[in-house]
């Protein structure tokens, strides 16, 4: 029985350790998380400082654990968390408070205090023995022992923890809407965990050396249990603060991130730890055995993922399962500029094959001329192409080919009217060239035209040694492009088998043409929704809080606006004078009004005081640079709209295009809108003036 007890305490204290590494591993993860998607959100900034209080303890406990002999040096360390952890909580409970539009001046003094007050106890923790001494290290955990200032430090940290409870409590009770009302229901069962269970209990209890040592050991794990789910799901609900994207669009990004990122590397480390478990069992070398363990559950998980992505997605959609999984479709069976020059490449040279000809190319018909069948620069960004590229197959003379574009028009469009004869719609044979054909449109009399170079057989069209083949719409039978090969003969007599397969070939060419024109179209039509689903994520964002949205979010907006970024949109296009400045709705915000006594009580010299002053705040830290990219949109403002001046001479100085400049514009009012509005909730957020 003794053995079996032993046993039992030493797999208990071995998973203490993976899970302590693991909170530690969770912990880091989320601060990165932030930083990468929530770091507009105060709400987020201040949970990551409460996570940092979490690294630091951890990071101390678990290096005093490891070394041999335990060091009281690394006991000191960790707490720079749990001194820090009373205001960093108070802070968090406070900031929550204020998104529902509960602002308190002494909440807000107390949060200070409190951190100068937790700075102050660590220096006294490091380099006195006044909050805490040398303890014991022959018990199964060493630990310091109470100085006489600890038990001072235990009610200023308790008393905050409480009063940071109270406010998490009554910021849920602010919620209105279910969602709301919901996540802040898992933040106040989740927030308890790792800021009452960070607290040096040890020191004033002492190792209970009465009870077995399992059971201790037993607490320290669901206490280190709570810590990592409950840090876990507070990092779920403030994922979704100050972020840009849809709910669907967080919650998958999330648990992809933490799949892939804190529980994959938890499991890698718990690998190599139980690897020299291992050693003793079977002799084997640790570090062999750990390397091969540790790749396979890489390995593994990479496959598990894969497999359980679809599922994750379909739950995490839900009703919208239907809407994402054809966006997922259209994402992956979407045709690239290389899918279709490849696909393009491999018919030409097919049917070299069967009709035994040396040089072959696919040109594509756009707004009547010319262009490359590959669509460079077409599909993105819905930009026209500006040469023409051929998709080709042996050597091609450009120069006798490109000079003759007008004639080759000529002739499909002829023989897209008319599939079996020289002349088309208007009575004009294929060779007509194109001064007639507008000649003609007009009634005017038409001069003499050339007697044309071709001649129509069949399904092909001989033109100067190359033989033409229309490629054409299924359903319109519209042209959309031509396969050329250099002709063999100087009229194609093709067997029934050559023909069967050309046939199949420039079937396979249109349809490639056709589905590309298609999503061409598609990706025009994203360029244009983008830019408004942008606008929209950012509104849900800055509406996103812990309670209702509030009426500051939406009491800027007047009615005739679509959105505030409209409003500063305006002010700022004659911010140098003009009815749009002077009449602007934002007249009415507190912080213009703020502003009057500074500007001798004029209200358009207030206003365009605080967008400058919100221009000035997207001023980046350092030495001013016409090419970095986080100074892009200060510069944009501060050239464009305070210096006034022209777009051009900006756009050149920025090494940038007109219409790039004009597209970083609306970003650069975004941004300056997001901190009007933070100005507005600052002033709205002060005492007002007896």
């Amino acid at each position: 029985m003794t053995d079996i007890f032993a046993t039992l305490l030493g797999a208990i204290t071995l998973l203490n350790r993976i899970i302590s590494a693991g909170i530690l591993i969770t912990a880091f993860a989320l601060v990165i998380y932030i930083g990468l998607y929530n770091r507009r959100s105060q709400i987020a900034r201040v949970f990551a400082v409460l996570l940092l209080c979490i690294i630091g303890s951890y990071l101390g406990d678990l290096l005093a654990q490891l070394s041999t002999p335990p060091a009281f040096d690394w006991m000191r360390l960790q707490w720079i968390g749990i001194a820090l952890m009373p205001a960093a909580a108070l802070g968090l409970s406070d900031t929550l408070l204020r998104a529902t539009g509960e602002t308190s001046p002494v909440r807000r003094i107390a949060v200070r205090a409190g951190f100068i007050i937790g700075a102050s106890v660590f220096l006294l923790v490091v380099f006195t023995d006044l909050v805490v001494v040398p303890g014991e290290t022959a018990s199964r955990l060493a630990h310091l022992n109470p100085g006489v200032l600890f038990y001072v430090f235990s009610l200023f940290f308790f008393s905050s923890v409480g009063w940071a409870m109270y406010n998490v409590i009554e910021a849920r009770r602010r919620s209105l809407t279910a969602t709301s009302k919901r996540r802040m229901t898992y933040f106040t069962l989740s927030f308890l965990a790792p800021t009452l269970g960070i607290f040096p209990y040890l020191l004033p209890v002492g190792w209970p050396g009465a009870l077995p040592d399992i059971i201790p050991w037993t607490g320290i794990l669901v206490v280190n249990t709570a810590i990592g789910a409950g840090i876990t799901l507070m990092g779920y609900s403030v994922a979704y603060y100050g972020a840009s994207a849809p709910d669907r669009v967080i919650k998958r990004r999330l648990i992809r991130y933490l799949f892939r990122g804190p529980l994959l590397a938890a499991a890698v480390i718990t690998a190599l730890v139980l690897s020299s478990r291992v050693e003793k069992l079977f002799g084997l070398p640790s570090d062999f055995v750990g390397l091969i363990a540790a790749s396979t559950i890489i390995l593994l998980a990479q496959l598990f993922i894969v497999t359980l992505q679809p599922t994750l997605d379909r739950l995490i959609a839900g009703e919208d399962s239907g809407e994402v999984n054809y966006l997922q479709q259209f994402s992956e069976r979407l045709m690239t500029t290389s899918d279709l020059r490849q696909f393009l490449e491999n018919i030409l040279a097919a049917l070299c094959d069967l009709l035994r000809a040396r040089t072959a190319f696919v040109m594509k018909i756009t707004d009547l001329e010319l262009r490359v069948s590959s669509l460079a620069g077409e599909m993105t960004a819905g930009l026209p192409v500006t040469e023409p590229i051929l998709v080709t197959i042996g050597n091609l003379d450009l120069e006798k080919l490109l000079p003759q574009s007008e004639m080759v028009r000529s002739v499909v469009q002829a023989r897209s009217s008319n599939g079996k004869g020289p002349e088309n719609g208007h009575g004009l044979e294929a060779g007509t060239s194109p001064d007639a054909a507008r000649a003609a449109e007009n009634g005017a009399a038409a001069p003499v035209a050339e007697a044309p170079v071709f001649e129509i057989e069949h399904d092909f069209i001989l033109w100067e040694g190359y033989w033409l083949i229309p490629l054409r719409s299924r359903e319109t039978q519209e042209v959309l492009g031509v396969i050329g090969l250099v002709a063999r003969a100087s009229e194609p007599e093709l067997t029934d088998e050559e023909r069967e397969g050309v046939a199949v070939l420039v079937t396979q060419t249109a349809r490639a043409l056709e589905d590309s024109i298609m999503q061409r179209r598609a990706f025009e039509a994203l360029t244009r929704i983008i830019p408004e689903a942008d606008d929209m994520q950012r509104r849900i964002a800055e509406t996103r809080n812990p309670a209702a949205p509030t009426l500051a979010d939406f009491e800027l907006v007047p009615e005739g606006y679509d959105d505030f970024t409209h409003l500063v949109r305006d002010a700022l296009s004659q911010y140098w004078g003009g009815p749009r400045l002077a009449n602007s709705p934002m007249m009415r915000l507190r912080v213009v009004t703020d502003a009057l006594e500074a500007n001798n009580g004029n209200a358009t010299k207030a206003l365009r005081a605080v967008l400058f002053e919100a221009i000035e705040r997207l001023k980046p830290d350092g030495t001013r640079s016409f090419t970095a990219t986080e100074w892009l949109l200060y510069n944009i403002l501060e050239m464009k709209i305070v210096q006034g001046q022209r777009v051009r001479d900006v756009a050149r100085k920025l090494v940038m295009s007109e219409s790039d400049l004009y597209r970083k514009q609306r970003a650069a009012f975004e941004e300056v809108a997001r901190i009007v509005m933070e100005m507005e909730r600052e002033a709205r957020a002060k005492p007002d003036k007896t």
